[in-house]
């Protein structure tokens, strides 16, 4: 049976549900791999599953009956004993790593085993300290970053200063150390003294400038890298192993680094088909199915427009998320209904001109229990199932299948 491929997207700002289908996608016969192409860390996918005893036992998924995790840099597809593949449009933070696989290994009572290519940058800590420093700068007016440094990755491999993580399996620790100096030399003190003129009392460029703070940083970026096996030979051999390839985008679509709407709120990588469609046509091959991905009504964490903002309550029976509360950097989780059935297919329809061809196209709509079954417009008279959302032509010309999701 040839490979399969898949792309989960987040329809919205994110939060819809991708590391949800990501891992109902891995549970299909076979042997799944899950692809990380954008973003980095900053990803909080969470899975919810049945222990095996409750399985048996069909027990409800609450309280000790379940199995919770969140996914950042593994892949959501880990509970099915799905590997996980870094790309090079993805920024792996190794820094951060092993707390996320030391801590699903204790929840699942398995080891997930994580790939990368070998010219897939990492995020170094350098990125996270001036990412945190210019986001507390903009005081008000913080874009809703993270704080974890993946666009300032992406900024400083565009200007030649990349690190590999070929060259951190390949390195000492010494010479990996000296590495995160060089890149400190000669591309952040000149980038800190561009935008803030000095280190002034922040403690985060501080910390930049320090040479036992980027020392330690190696030491556990080496020792990390022990969990990641670089692939060798060729890159569709290795896909061509599994049976299913789904690709799980960070972030929503609305957040793509190119829609000119929603800036600067947006995030610095691609979240839409862009990175998984040339990957594949690059190898000569082609997405099989696209799943998009939308709750029954709209989130956004942080900063950024949200047309009709609303109280959850005011959605329905929307309980408190247990995932995305208010933190730091990103603010508080916010909630809307979907403006109109047109502001609901259009991203989807913009974002499929990223292809040459038609795969499958799959809507999941997740967090139907909440809304009384029930997709939540604006105009309240317009709220409807995702039958009747179906029903319509114009929506029954962009997708070809409908998945509803408590």
């Amino acid at each position: 049976m040839p490979t399969k491929f898949f792309v989960v997207i987040g329809k919205n700002f994110g939060d819809e549900g991708k590391g949800r289908i990501t891992h109902i996608l891995s549970e299909r016969p076979g042997k799944s791999l899950v692809v990380r192409h954008n973003g980095g860390a900053q990803s909080g996918h969470t899975v919810v599953i049945a222990s095996d005893t409750d399985k048996d036992d069909k027990l409800p998924l609450e309280g000790p009956h379940e199995k919770r995790f969140i996914f950042h840099e593994v892949g959501s597809g880990s509970f099915c004993g799905a590997d996980t593949l870094w790309i090079d449009t993805f920024f792996p933070d190794l820094f951060k790593l092993r707390d996320e696989y030391d801590s699903f290994r204790e929840v699942s009572g398995q080891a997930p085993r994580i790939y990368a290519l070998p010219d897939t940058n990492v995020t170094v800590v350098c990125d996270v300290l001036f990412n945190m420093a210019l986001e507390s700068s903009r005081g008000n007016k913080r874009h809703g970053s993270c704080g974890m440094g993946i666009y300032e990755a992406f900024l400083r491999v565009k200007q030649g200063f990349g690190l590999t993580m070929a060259e951190v399996k390949s390195l000492s620790v010494e010479d990996l150390a000296e590495k995160l100096i060089h890149i400190r030399n000669y591309y952040y003190r000149p980038r800190i003294g561009e935008i803030f003129g000095g280190v002034g009392d922040s403690q985060y460029l501080k910390d930049i400038l320090d040479n036992v703070v980027l020392r330690n940083a190696a030491a556990v970026m080496k020792r990390n890298s022990e969990l990641v096996e670089i692939v060798s030979g060729d890159v569709r051999t290795f896909l061509n192993k599994y049976d299913n390839v789904i690709f799980e985008t960070g972030q929503g679509l609305l957040l793509d680094a190119e829609n000119e709407k929603y800036a600067p709120n947006v995030t610095g990588s691609r979240t839409g088909l862009t990175n998984p469609g040339a990957f594949l046509d690059s190898l000569g091959l082609t997405i099989d199915e696209v799943v998009y991905v939308t709750r029954s009504y709209v989130t956004r964490h942080g900063a950024g427009e949200l047309s009709f903002e609303c109280e959850r309550q005011e959605l329905g029976d929307v309980g408190a998320d247990t995932t995305n509360v208010t933190n730091t950097w990103q603010g508080a989780f916010r909630y809307a209904p979907h403006a109109s059935v047109y502001d609901f297919i259009d991203p989807v329809i913009s974002d499929l001109k990223q292809l040459s061809y038609r795969p499958k196209v799959t809507l999941a709509v997740t967090h139907l229990s909440e809304t009384g079954g029930k997709i939540v417009f604006q105009d309240r008279e317009s709220d409807m199932t995702v039958k009747e959302l179906g029903d319509i032509q114009e929506v029954s010309m962009v997708f070809d299948d409908f998945w509803e999701l408590s």
